[in-house]
């Protein structure tokens, strides 16, 4: 994983596990690395991925089991709602630009509906 400097390096290991749940990498009831496992394959200090694993239980994405481990939590609509705020999150991201840039709503969704039509084409030809 490589990590930006625009934000921290815990969120970034939070923002790439949540993918991972979202887009199937990781399913319910898949059992993580241990804490000093997934530092060495984030390349970071065990206490980062202490704080990860921390704030993921918290917001209920992933369960500790004493004795056991740590697990993707089984919610049956976990994925679904993880694509959902990375979906809302980068959207907003998008929007916020170039609104900031000067761009009004028609012409972002002019914009958007271009790119969407060519990014469409493109699949059709692979």
């Amino acid at each position: 994983m490589r990590y930006n400097d625009r934000e921290p390096i815990y969120q970034q290991i939070m923002s790439e596990i949540k993918a991972q749940i979202a887009f199937g990498k990781l399913t319910p009831g898949m059992q993580l690395p241990t804490i000093k496992e997934q530092a060495a394959i984030m390349r970071v200090n065990p206490n980062t991925v202490t704080r990860v694993y921390a704030l993921l239980e918290q917001e209920r994405i992933i369960t500790k089991q004493k004795g056991l481990g740590t697990f993707v939590s089984t919610g049956e609509h976990l994925a679904r709602k993880l694509r959902e705020e990375i979906a809302e999150s980068a959207t907003s991201r998008f929007v916020s630009e170039l609104l900031r840039l000067g761009f009004s709503p028609a012409e972002i969704l002019k914009h958007l509906q271009h790119f969407l039509a060519r990014a469409k084409g493109d699949q059709g030809t692979c």
